[in-house]
């Protein structure tokens, strides 16, 4: 028995399938094989690796502002972790600060508000006193083409010349009321009439304290501007160039990194076109855009894999945004015509979750400016219910007439009606179809052309006409002047020439008059020529067209709101302008019964006196 097992041990440990050497290096080899990794990487594991690298060097880059307040933000959440969840109420308590949430929503809340605390305080630094501004521009200009203040605001010598060149001596109403409280620091909402210069009052404090941190690297805040078109961004952003320092300006057309280098989507030279790398400019500070275009820069959307922007990089710009600008502010917001009213339940718009995003994040201590010329108790409601304030911590309303009013006086009545310059007329036709209002729009043009004029016709949304049927339509009927539609003329395709185009209609080269489509052999007679653009009712609104004479709104309105808002592109900066409405018979009467609401006579007129006026 023994001599059998000793066969057994001796052929077990003599094979070379059996040897226990075999067996622990055959063992290990299959552990090292389910944890091993290619000793030879692929060309595309080699670029994976190279983005990941140079991806992790530009957040790094990017994150030496963040890198000193992220070891104290854990160092500070660390130590008021420790207290119980009512001392961290009690604390936020006597900071006037929302004591609701569990408490590690209460920690980082007051981590937040200590971190803000450090920022400096901007307004009080930068606060203009009217003295100084008088003692130190007693002596006038020469050539009195450079502004030296302009509503108690010393002016850089850009926006001096730039205000110069287009002969604003004095400032508008608007602009006396509004620019010292915005100068101040102060949110407020800008409720004037159309035309009246408001976008020159929120942008001249704006782009007056970046001139006067130019080369401060430790100059904070992003100046964030939101409209409802990516076109009026376009308008606005060609104003703004001309005020603010160069490379401060980038316009948002199309979501992008809002942090990284824009490497230029649009021209930010005199007329477009990109600047090279090894030319010196300053780092965007006033971004620009549309809503839409801003939110998606900022969280993506479903079609996008990521959002442009990382979320530390817009966690930094959200908390880092020192102006917010919501022009035409009841577009950009859902506002609801009384409390009674029953919708079904709406997604955020896309301004909404921006303003709210930004009020959290700077613990409501970003300057709110919201522009319109429509402003009502249901507009405040909805900004309220955004920001997260009650109605009595809305922010004042500076109109024109007064500066502020008090609660009381700035809920009742209309205070911004359509210019007196501008002559109302409506021309009801029998029957509402297409065709017959497309035919009538073709008569009025028709018989104002015999006289030179420059004229917008604008489609509602109730009318149902797009336009490019319109453009078909008037091109059959041979009108002259040929049709064109708006958009195709500003030629808002991303393209870098997009701005240059908004200033030359706008007349915003110098924030001056110039001659639309005018050619560098033109003179002003010459250039004075008739056009008829074409576009629909949500495109026009807030723009402005250079020399506009006549605005022909074919079918009704939805409200005086709206009316007022496509009224208000002619008559602007002290110009006669005339708006005639085509619409069927019983609407007419419609408008008719918006006289009182309006302040405004409406002159019902024939299609065959059109000529007349």
């Amino acid at each position: 028995m023994t001599l059998v097992k000793t066969t057994i041990l001796l052929l077990f440990f003599s094979g070379d399938a059996f040897s226990p050497k075999y067996l622990f290096l055959r063992t290990h080899q299959c552990r090292r094989h389910r944890h091993a990794q290619p000793t030879m990487l692929g060309s595309s594991a080699k670029d994976a690796l190279q983005r990941t690298a140079s991806h992790l060097e530009k957040l790094k880059k990017t994150s030496k502002a963040m890198s000193s307040s992220g070891d104290k933000e854990g160092r500070l959440y660390q130590s008021l972790i420790r207290y119980s969840a009512n001392s961290l109420k009690q604390q936020l308590k006597d900071l006037g600060l929302p004591r609701n949430g569990r408490k590690p929503d209460l920690a980082k809340r007051l981590v937040a508000y200590e971190l803000n605390k450090e920022i400096s305080d901007f307004d009080k630094e930068n606060e203009i006193k009217e003295e100084q501004v008088e003692s130190v521009w007693k002596e006038e200009n020469k050539d009195g083409k450079v502004i030296k203040s302009f509503a108690g605001l010393l002016l850089s010598e850009a926006a001096g010349t730039a205000l110069g060149t287009a002969s604003f001596t004095a400032p508008s109403p608007i602009q006396q009321a509004a620019i010292t409280t915005l100068s101040a620091g102060e949110s407020a909402i800008l409720h004037a009439e159309t035309g009246s210069g408001k976008t020159l009052a929120y942008l001249l404090p704006i782009t007056e304290t970046l001139w006067r941190e130019q080369g401060d690297d430790g100059a904070l805040g992003f100046a964030v501007i939101l409209t409802p078109t990516r076109e009026l961004a376009a308008q606005v952003a060609g104003i703004a160039q001309v005020l603010a320092p160069p490379g401060t300006v980038r316009l948002i057309y199309r979501p992008s990194n809002l942090i990284g280098d824009p490497l230029k989507e649009h021209g930010e030279n005199e007329h477009g076109g990109l600047i090279e790398k090894d030319v010196g400019r300053n780092t965007p500070r006033l971004y620009v855009g549309s809503a839409k275009a801003i939110m998606t820069s900022l969280y993506g959307d479903a079609k996008m894999p990521a959002s442009p922007t990382t979320k530390p990089e817009a966690t930094f710009f959200l908390r880092n945004i020192r102006w917010l600008v919501l022009d035409e502010v009841d577009r950009l917001l859902h506002v609801k015509k009384s409390r009674g009213e029953t919708r079904f339940k709406q997604h955020e718009k896309p301004a909404a979750i921006v303003t709210s995003a930004a009020t959290r994040m700077t613990l409501g201590k970003s300057q709110l400016i919201a522009v319109s010329a429509t402003v009502g108790r249901p507009l405040r409601r909805e900004l309220t219910r955004v920001l997260g304030l009650t109605t009595e911590e809305c922010p004042p309303i500076i109109r024109a007439s007064t500066e502020t009013k008090s609660k009381e006086e700035h809920t009742t009545g209309r205070a911004v009606t359509i210019p007196d310059l501008v002559k109302n007329y409506v021309a009801p036709i029998e029957g509402s179809s297409n065709g017959k209002l497309l035919t009538a729009a073709f008569q009025v043009v028709n018989k104002l052309n015999k006289e030179k004029r420059k004229m917008l016709l604008v489609l509602t949304r109730g009318c149902g006409i797009s336009t490019k049927n319109t453009i078909g339509a008037l091109e059959h009927f041979r009108c002259q002047p040929k049709p064109v539609s708006l958009l195709d003329a500003l030629e808002a395709d991303g393209s870098d020439r997009m701005i240059e185009i908004h200033r030359q209609v706008s007349g915003a080269t110098g924030v001056g008059e110039t001659k639309y489509f005018q050619s560098k052999n033109e003179s002003a007679e010459e250039s004075a020529e008739e056009y008829l653009l074409v576009t629909g009712e949500d495109t026009v609104r807030g723009l402005h067209l250079d020399g506009l004479d006549v605005v022909i709104i074919v079918g009704r309105p939805h409200g005086p709101d709206e009316y007022t808002h496509i009224a208000g592109r002619t008559g602007r900066a002290g110009k006669n302008g005339k708006v005639i409405s085509v619409v069927s018979s019983d609407s007419a009467g419609h408008i008719k019964s918006w006289e009182r609401m309006l302040d405004v006579d409406f002159e019902v007129i024939s299609l065959q006196d059109i000529d007349s006026i």
